[in-house]
Order: C-alpha cells, then structure tokens, then sequence
C-alpha cells in the first residue's frame, strides 16, 4: 500500500503496524510480527505474551485538503498539517517521525494470556487523579487507562477494569493481564482509553487502535445425536484471502492562535455561502493540538473541516493488494466521537488522479463525488460476516455499511472488474441515523486500485471464498455436507460463537433511558435534584449523571435480562450508541409506529434481528429490546453512550453483576447478602461497609 497525494505523499502508509508480542524473558524479534496469516504459534514457553505500549505525545503529519493555498471553489493546493498528539507506540519498534497517525495493532488468539505493559509518558496534569467537586466536568486529561472494547474477559483488577487511572509516570510502569478464556470468540475488536472525564479527548486524539482475535478451531458436533454444532472460526475459511484494518477516527486538532489562545481561527474571512469562517486553520510552522474539550464533537465536528481519517491519513490508495474478483475481508473500526460514517464503494469515472482528489475541501466533496464516481445504484455489494467482531448467522449483502462509534463491521467486498475505485462516507439523514456532530455531506475516504482478475459477480466470488476455505477442513461428512449447503446460501450458523437467546426465559426486564439535558446528581438527602446535564435512568423520573457509588443496576450471573432501550423525550431529542462493557446482546426488535426496522431494508437496522452486538445506536422515536446472557464475570464495569463527549459529562451508570444468594438475590460482593430493594425489584449491595 502507498499513501500517495501528488509528490509530497511518496512515504508508505500501511495496515497499522502489529504490537510486538513476546514470551516472558524472550529477546524481542528483530522486525514487528506480520498480521496477515494465520496466528504464530504459541511461544515456545507456554501461551502467555507481553505487549509493550507506551502513551506518549508524539509529533507527526496529517493531510489536510484545507492546508495551503485557496485555488477556487472547494479547492486548496493542500498541505501537510504538523501536530502533535497523544499517541499509542509499540515500546519495541517505536513509530517513525512523520508516518500517519495510527496505533499498533494488537492480535491474540483464544486461550492466550497477554500482559500489556503501559508506560505513561504524557506530561504530568497538576492535582490528577484526584476528586473534584464535580466528576462529570472533564478532568485530567492524560490520566489513562486501557479498556478491550467488546472483549469477553474480567471487568476487575488489571484485566478490563475501567475504573483504574493511571497518571503519568515515566518510571513506573503498569500492567494489565487479559486471560482470553479458549472458547472466546475470535473477531474485530479494539483498544482504547476509559477515565471517566477524560475518555473523548484521549480517544479523538489518536489513542485507538485495533485489537484482534484470531482462531484456528474448525467446527464440530456438539453432541452424539449430530443436533447441534460447537461453532469453529470463520477464519479458517479467509486464509488466503487479503485482510485488511481500518481505523475510523476524526482528530480535531487546532492550531491556537497564541494572541487568542482560547479560540480556533477561522482558516479565510468568509467569501461565500458555503464557506463558513469557523473552519479551522494551521499556518506553516504552527502545531495542531487537542487540549481541549472546546474542539471536540457536538457542533463542531462539520465546521472545523476535518476529514475523517483512516488509519492515520484523510486520503489513502491500496494499489498492490486488490484483484477484481478476488474477496478481501475488510476489518471496519469506527474508533472517533464525532460523526456517522456510511461507507459506500463505487467505481472512479472521472479521471482526476489522487493528487487533485486530495485538494478538495469538505464544502466541494459532493460535487467531486458526483463527477468523479459512479452514481450509487452501481455500489459495490458488501457482504458483511460479522458485527463488533461476532460472525453472523448469515451473511448479510448490502450497498452501504453504517458505522457508529464503537462499531466494528467485518466485510467481505469482491470488485467485478479492474479499475479505480471510490470509498466515499454518504451522506445520511441526521436527525435520525446521526450522533450528534454528524454532518450531511460526503467524504471521499480512499481510493483502490484494482488490478485485472477473473469476471465474476461479487457474491458468487464470496461464496466461492467460504467453500475454498471450507474444503481444506478435516470435517465429519455430513457436517461437512451441512456446511457446503449453508455456505452456498450465505449460511454461517457454523461459525456463530453464541447461541440465540430469543427463546429463552427473561428473568427480568432493564429499562434504559437516555437524555443529554435530564440528567440529575443524587442529593444528600438521597433525593434526586434538578436537571443539570446528560445522563442515563431507568424512567424520565430517575435519570442521572453518573456517579460512581450508584450501584442500582446489579445483575445476577446466570441470568437472562431483557434490555428496551430508548431516548428520552426531554429535547434535544437526538440518537446515542449505547455500548455495555463485558457481555454482549442479541438484538430482538427494534421498533416504530409499530413497524420493525430490522426487517425493513431502508433503516440502518435492517438484518439485525439475531445479530450479537456490544454497541448500538439507540435513534430518537424507536424502541429497541435485545437480550443479555451474563455469564462467567462478576464484578463493576459501566454502560455508556460511545458518544464519548456526553459519556465523560454523565452519560455513564455503574453496572454490578453479582452471584446469585439461596433467594435468587444478588449478593453483594464480599459482604453476604444483601437486604435493600434497588429500583429494580431486587436486592442489591450495599455501597459501603
């Protein structure tokens, strides 16, 4: 791959680089482990592996179609923009000076212990971590911490404990040790900060990046009567097929003005309608910063500008790999804040070469896409396997794939013929299917050059791909048959990790309201007060901000809930991706006016009935139930909207999952069991001793 915008763009961008795993008191390797493949076995002294990751500021480059001279209309000569932002490095094989912004990618597989080893090398924030008065005003931002977003492992100690901080010390260095138990799921997942008050500042400036699972287990009978099937990993069937990460981020970085430090400059004096003088700007020679929580999301995201990025840069050419009717499998990732991204991917008609599509500012990208791609009723198909790294019951085809924030979408896309081709971001309607900050205009994301290969339409090419893969396993003969006949129609029950819990009892019901201006702090009196932000309730009646002694949602190992998701009326009445740490949800309906979406092919929820997920955008106007299986964990961890800005102002509640006590009663952890009635019908534990 080469990242290329006229001359300027010579260096080489890649997938991201893979964090360096070694054995315990091994030697490092010489050069980063390759991602593609199959996982390297285990090292030679048993399944556990340290990572190395250190946070630091680090100084580099991002593409800005705004940067330089005005040429016309939507046109710039571009430039390369210098900022220095809070980054993730592999400790072993640090980034390069003026390589794109992208964090290493960390790859496992199921059964594997891996040590991940952080040094915290942002400058020290004077008084943090600390309390102040209030917990949902943003604090301390290079306070770190690590969250596995989507992994199936321990929410307590150093595993995926979102509640540690971990300020800055350059001689001290922390650990976290993910035991991913042998029967998790392999899939896309990724890595990210968690401090509450500082999560959406660390995140849009840079610190996320791929964390994925890779696994080798064919699937098998499950019992003696050939009824049921342990489900083996989809992998299996892409060995040979490219695969590719891609990190959606949107950065806004600012160059502050050192005379009016506080404000964003404006890039020109306004000359049109459609150029608004809130775009930012970088004169040469000046550092583009996130300090700040004025730069992020809401409002901001469509004035500033910005291009969403992917892994690191605004405009990226995959120009070696693509092969008309070869499948690749494309690993999604939205891992920004600010905006709604629809991919959609249509051949190049025009003739502009990537260096002029690369000087098009945000206001001239709908034109641009209009002459220079094909209309979007000859999109590529996407075939989509899996949905925030769990593989599909059935292969899903579609034209567009939507990704919210924290969304993950494993896809398998075939191009028909040779030729250029345009990964664009659509437009959608945002009052509906947009977190807030999304903005209605289109985006050129990259272009793929697709070399010359058989003529085959798309979706026989995949299934071609799956029955390759299939007819290199060692199977039973009539799981074998059973197989072949699923695959041939896009079938992949064999390769589902989670049984569906659609007909399973519900033993309780988990209401979930969200609302940005409702949000009210609990008194000292135990009373709520009045409305004072965003937060998260039950009913309109107890919605709150977030506070880390409210412990009213304690959940039961063993239990299946039924969660019904909604937002609340209190205006501004706008859509959140709510997201649940730990363990994952089947989507059951999602409704309006008694119509529901997933079976309707116009809403972003279509073919999500059965679909396992961890993070899902909840619209204004809709109702949406799912079911949870808590299983094997207990601990503390939290439920948030990944509208990550509204999480650190209170868009947060803790979440208990506790054992279950002779009555069927939570037991509060350490303490026996418990005897006060939390809102939820049951007993739940007690705060203090």
């Amino acid at each position: 791959m080469s990242l290329v915008a006229g001359a300027a763009w010579a260096r080489q961008a890649t997938d991201p680089p893979v964090l360096t795993t070694v054995a315990p008191g091994e030697a490092p390797p010489a050069a980063p482990l390759k991602l593609f493949g199959p996982v390297p076995a285990p090292p030679p002294k048993g399944d556990e592996v340290v990572a190395n990751l250190d946070v630091v500021l680090l100084k580099s480059k991002i593409w800005n179609p705004y940067g330089g001279t005005k040429l016309g209309e939507g046109l710039y000569s571009g430039a390369f923009d210098t900022v220095e932002l809070r980054a993730y490095q592999d400790r072993l094989h640090p980034a390069e000076p003026d390589k794109p912004y992208v964090a290493p990618a960390l790859v496992s597989r199921p059964g594997q212990t891996v040590r991940v080893k952080i040094r915290n090398l942002l400058p020290a924030d004077p008084g943090c971590p600390g309390h102040p008065a209030d917990i949902n005003k943003p604090h301390c931002y290079n306070t770190t911490n690590l969250h596995s977003h989507g992994l199936w492992i321990s929410p307590a100690g150093i595993s995926d404990n979102v509640l540690r901080q971990l300020p800055p010390n350059p001689d001290f260095t922390y650990e976290y040790e993910y035991n991913i138990p042998g029967d998790h799921p392999a899939g896309t997942f990724w890595y990210h900060p968690h401090v509450h008050g500082s999560t959406a500042i660390q995140v849009s400036s840079g610190l996320a990046g791929a964390l994925v699972i890779k696994g080798d287990r064919q699937p098998t009978w499950a019992d003696e009567q050939h009824s049921r099937v342990k489900p083996g990993d989809i992998d299996l069937l892409l060995r040979d097929a490219p695969d590719h990460i891609f990190v959606l981020q949107q950065i806004q970085y600012a160059c502050r003005n050192p005379a009016n430090w506080n404000k964003p400059r404006a890039r020109v004096p306004a000359q049109t309608e459609s150029e608004t003088p809130k775009q930012w700007y970088c004169e040469p020679g000046e550092t583009g910063v996130l300090d700040d929580y004025d730069l992020i999301g809401g409002p901001r995201w469509g004035p500033s500008g910005r291009f969403t990025t992917i892994n690191g840069a605004s405009v990226k050419l995959i120009e070696q790999k693509a092969v008309a009717g070869a499948p690749e499998r494309w690993r999604l990732i939205h891992g920004g804040v600010a905006d709604t991204v629809k991919v959609s991917i249509r051949k190049q008609i025009g003739k502009a070469s990537l260096a002029e599509l690369a000087k098009v500012g945000a206001e001239g990208q709908d034109a641009l896409i209009d002459k220079q791609c094909a209309p979007s009723n000859q999109a590529v198909p996407q075939f989509e396997i899996a949905a925030d790294g769990l593989t599909r019951d059935k292969m899903l085809e579609r034209a567009t794939t939507i990704m919210q924030p924290g969304y993950r979408s494993d896809i398998l896309v075939s191009f028909p013929e040779a030729g250029s081709y345009c990964v664009i971001d659509e437009s959608i309607n945002v009052a509906q299917q947009g977190v807030e900050g999304s903005v209605d205009r289109r985006q050129l994301l990259f272009i793929v050059e697709v070399a010359a290969g058989p003529k085959i339409a798309p979706r026989q090419a995949v299934i071609n791909q799956l029955l390759k893969g299939a007819g290199n396993l060692q199977l039973d003969p009539a799981l074998d048959e059973r197989l072949s006949v699923n695959l041939r129609n896009g079938v992949l029950s064999e390769f589902k990790p989670h049984d569906s819990l659609l007909a399973a009892r519900i033993d309780n019901v988990q209401p979930l309201l969200f609302s940005l201006t409702a949000g009210r702090d609990r008194l000292p009196d135990g009373k709520l007060g009045p409305p004072v932000g965003a937060g998260v309730g039950r009913t309109p009646d107890t919605i709150r901000r977030f506070n880390a002694n409210d412990f009213e949602r304690t959940l039961v190992l063993g239990d299946t809930d039924q969660w019904v998701l909604k937002v609340d009326n209190t205006k501004p009445v706008i859509g959140h991706p709510f997201h649940i740490h730990v363990n994952p949800f089947e989507i059951e309906a999602v409704m309006k006016g008694g119509v529901d979406l997933t079976q309707d092919p116009t809403s972003e929820y279509f073919g999500m009935k059965g679909v396992f997920k961890d993070t899902l955008f909840v619209e204004p106007n809709v109702e949406v139930t799912a079911r949870s299986h808590y299983e094997r964990y207990i601990g503390d961890f939290v439920l948030h909207c990944h509208i990550l800005n509204h999480e650190d102002v209170g868009m947060m509640e803790m979440v208990r999952i506790a054992d279950r006590g002779p009555d069927g009663k939570p037991m509060a952890l350490g303490h026996g069991l418990t005897d006060t009635a939390g809102p939820e019908g049951a007993a739940r534990p007690h705060t203090g001793h």
